[in-house]
């Protein structure tokens, strides 16, 4: 009986052993990139989502660092009278957002960038660090007014560096993709570029991809920036973040389930 016993859980053992492989080889296989940018311009929506909850009640952005440059650009001269230190808000979100891109290339480089288990844990810290700042927003660490209070509290600092950080692991994913027409986090070259496409007018809707998506992503950006207007109306930010956080976990989950070449059935 004992023996049988044994040989049962060696067996058991076995076969989950097994499991983790074929889990682990999964993971390991590389998402294939079409239809990829249906998850870049859920990305453009909630850049849009949080960039306008960030600037309606922190007064910086966190995804678009073209603004904040100009920003901090004028607090060399002591500007805006009435904000003279937006400059540090909008440099910290600078250098956040240059130390996030280094990190999410980097690492994604060294796992494989475009493995399903690199998308997906991807994604899965992005929503971590939008998370973690609404935590701080709610447990009033960081108080809605935290924007308005330096130089005396510096608090506000937190969060903004959290999420520009976590803003930057979208570019990185659209570059690793190859859908350089989806920053998802910008809006002025993608204006340039379909106003400059010679076949914006003219070009049927199925071979002009890259016109279609630079379009939906505007769209995108403009619909998550009304809603995030619209949810801090009142002041509070959290209900944004927890959106995105949301919404940045449902799309690490569709990447663990993503279609690769010559994929592996779980079992």
């Amino acid at each position: 009986m004992a023996d049988e016993s044994s040989m049962d859980d060696s067996l058991e053992l076995f076969k989950r052993r097994s499991r983790m492989a074929r889990w682990r080889q999964y993971l390991a296989e590389d998402a294939n990139k079409e239809w990829g940018d249906l998850i870049l311009i859920v990305a453009c929506f909630i850049s849009g989502l949080v960039d306008s909850a960030v600037f309606n009640v922190w007064s910086c952005f966190v995804s678009m660092q073209t603004g904040n440059t100009v920003y901090a650009g004028l607090g060399m001269s002591g500007q805006p009278l009435s904000q003279p230190y937006r400059w540090v808000k909008s440099g910290t979100a600078i250098l956040s957002f240059c130390l996030g891109t280094f990190f999410f290339s980097r690492v994604c480089r060294f796992l494989g960038p475009l493995r399903r288990g690199t998308l997906s844990g991807s994604c899965f810290f992005q929503a971590l660090l939008c998370f973690i700042s609404g935590v701080l927003v709610v447990s009033d660490v960081v108080p809605n007014d935290a924007g308005d209070q330096l130089p005396y509290n510096y608090i506000v600092l937190l969060p903004l560096g959290l999420l520009s950080f976590q803003s930057a692991g979208q570019i990185v994913m659209s570059r690793m993709l190859s859908y350089n027409e989806l920053p998802t986090v910008v809006l002025t070259s993608t204006y340039c570029d379909l106003m400059f496409d010679p076949t914006l007018f003219t070009a049927p809707i199925t071979q002009n991809p890259k016109r279609n998506r630079r379009f939906v992503s505007a769209v995108a950006l403009l619909l998550g920036a009304g809603l995030g207007g619209a949810l801090t109306e009142g002041g509070d930010i959290s209900n944004p973040l927890w959106i995105a956080g949301g919404t940045k976990v449902v799309m690490a989950v569709v990447w663990l389930f993503w279609r690769a070449e010559g994929s592996i059935r779980l079992e």
